[in-house]
């Protein structure tokens, strides 16, 4: 399976955002991100992980195992931010928009980050992807399956947010 193989894909992405008009990608409501905000931070998630995880793999024998208590967390985060009971701010990196945004070089580089992470994780071994490869501020150390879970939760939250 593909890493990115659970992930909304950006083709489905693409057919709900062509329903939207200009003003309803761009316009931002009452102080929240606009669409294209919220999709572009999406992609920078992507893209970090995928780059926090190819540094923090080189070696093998840093890679922690993730304990039944961050599996807790893990669950415990998303049911509270689903329910609306949790607001998380997203950290700065990931919230540093261009002046300049499209939807078509938006997708362009999303659809490259997810090659690239297919690509990383085709041979990567099945041992080390049992280890904390991704480290979440507040989960903590996230496994292989636990990461591609989060990105997808955290895709389908902002998804949510945008109503589509």
């Amino acid at each position: 399976m593909r890493f990115s193989e659970s992930f909304t894909s950006t083709q489905v992405i693409q057919h709900k955002l062509a329903r939207l008009s200009h003003k309803e990608l761009f316009q931002e409501k009452q102080g929240k991100w606009s669409v294209i905000k919220h999709l572009y931070h999406c992609w920078m998630v992507e893209r970090g992980v995928l780059a926090y995880i190819k540094l923090k793999t080189q070696d093998s024998t840093a890679m922690v195992s993730v304990s039944v208590t961050t599996r807790f967390k893990f669950a415990f985060f998303f049911a509270t931010l689903r329910l609306g009971v949790l607001k998380i701010n997203a950290p700065a990196v990931v919230q540093k928009f261009p002046l300049e945004m499209s939807i078509a070089d938006l997708m362009s580089k999303w659809d490259a980050t997810r090659k690239q992470a297919d690509a990383f994780f085709l041979d990567f071994p099945d041992d080390d992807a049992k280890k904390g490869i991704f480290r979440h501020v507040f989960i903590g150390r996230l496994d292989k399956k636990l990461t591609q879970q989060f990105i997808r939760l955290h895709l389908s939250h902002h998804l949510r947010l945008c109503q589509l």
